[in-house]
């Protein structure tokens, strides 16, 4: 029992709102019914894709020395490898056994869907192998300043898309204003990670968006991530669901975010605490579209 607390712990559940949200929000635009075995599929697909990619990156951060027990003791990067708590070997299996899972979850769209297998298989491949070479070699996109991109394709666009075709067998054009905000917010919990391990970072020689730009641009960054997801949002209420202007209930949380990004010491758990806010923004945004049907602009 004791070890699989340690593998959930490894695997880091409480950042699957990432993942749990955009499908929401992509069953919601796409009206589908979420009792249904392809929504339970999807979202089912989205969280083993992320506990695969959450274990692939435990796995290499620790291989390539970006966590170490120095770092881990300034409470930078992740610690279930450096504390011995599971072996790298058992992360390494359980993060195939959960990509294993993704595919199986994904195999009937292949056959369900109104267009070409190809799409289907191009959208889910490209998603499943950004996620696994976000640390994994020869590429480590997040060692070379492309992770922020690679996150925000991941659990935007691609995820959502990827969804779609799970739900109705089909690409969906209007999903790509929703990525945004959802997107957005989901990049906003890397990038308050990799501010925080800008000294661990560069220590190990790895380079983010973070190390890159330095700290104090890093958090002009993480600003406009927060204003382009309320942005969106906002544009969305106008003119698409206007009860979707109950995600502007979460701005407090985002300003207390803001100004815990100055705080060297808060700084140490704003990765898990943009995930907390993402939670209800996205709940919000989905409800919003779930039992409204136009925009304020036309409500009006």
């Amino acid at each position: 029992m004791n070890k699989v607390k340690d593998y959930t712990l490894a695997m880091r559940p409480w950042s699957f709102t990432a993942a749990i949200v955009p499908i929401m929000v992509t069953a919601a635009v796409t009206g589908s019914d979420l009792s249904s075995i392809n929504f339970v599929r999807a979202l089912t697909m989205g969280i083993t894709v992320q506990a695969g990619a959450n274990l692939t990156n435990t796995y290499y951060d620790y291989k390539n020395k970006v966590d170490t027990k120095e770092m881990a003791e300034k409470g930078c990067g992740e610690k279930t490898l450096v504390d011995k708590i599971v072996t790298p070997g058992e992360v390494y299996i359980l993060s195939i056994f959960f990509y294993i899972l993704a595919v199986m979850c994904m195999l009937p769209s292949l056959s369900l869907s109104n267009i070409s297998n190809d799409v289907v298989s191009y959208i889910f491949g490209s998603g499943l192998a950004l996620a696994f070479f976000y640390t994994a070699t020869p590429l480590g996109l997040k060692y070379i300043a492309f992770g922020d991109i690679t996150i925000f394709l991941c659990f935007g666009p691609l995820l959502m898309q990827c969804t779609s075709l799970m739900l109705t067998g089909r690409i969906n054009d209007s999903l790509w204003l929703y990525s945004i905000p959802v997107g957005a917010l989901t990049e906003a919990i890397l990038h308050a990670n990799n501010a925080r391990d800008i000294a661990a970072d560069s220590s190990a020689g790895i380079t983010t968006l973070a190390t890159v730009l330095g700290f104090n641009a890093s958090k002009v960054v993480f600003d406009v991530l927060l204003t382009s997801a309320y942005t969106s949002v906002l544009y969305i209420a106008l003119y698409e669901y206007w009860g979707c202007i109950a995600a502007l209930l979460t701005i407090p949380s985002a300003f207390d975010l803001k100004n815990k990004f100055n705080d060297k010491t808060s700084m140490l758990l704003l990765p898990e605490e943009v995930a907390k806010m993402h939670l209800p923004f996205g709940l919000l945004m989905f409800l919003g579209i779930q039992f409204t049907s136009q925009g304020f602009i036309n409500f009006i």
